[in-house]
């Protein structure tokens, strides 16, 4: 009796797998695309297309107005020498040709004070 019953109860659970098992069965699903889906793609995709050379175009104007401006701040605040005789010259600070001088000189006196001290070490 108890082999039955148990019997009943495994056909039972088989019988309700089965049907789980039929119930997580994937059906395949097979997708047509329409015309009108495939007219709607085709805009999008030239829709992105138009975007992308829009984009390149404000780019380039925006290139275009930048270059003018710093262009235009250039011109009132860098002097390329065009307008240089009309420059109020100011008294330099330095006058290079004499801080040449004067290195040349210093370097002059600490090579024969180094040869003067290296000749009285020697002796």
């Amino acid at each position: 009796m108890n082999k039955l019953f148990s019997e009943n109860i495994m056909n039972e659970q088989m019988k309700n797998e089965n049907a789980f098992v039929q119930e997580a069965e994937i059906e395949k699903v097979t997708t047509e695309i329409s015309v009108e889906d495939q007219h709607d793609s085709e805009n999008f995709e030239r829709s992105k297309k138009i975007d992308m050379y829009v984009e390149f175009v404000l780019i380039f104007i925006l290139g275009i107005l930048v270059g003018v401006a710093i262009k235009t701040e250039a011109v009132k605040r860098v002097t390329m020498g065009f307008d240089d005789y009309q420059m109020n010259i100011a008294r330099q600070d330095f006058d290079i040709n004499k801080l040449q001088v004067d290195m040349m000189l210093n370097s002059a006196d600490e090579i024969s004070d180094s040869e003067d001290a290296q000749n009285t070490e020697a002796q």
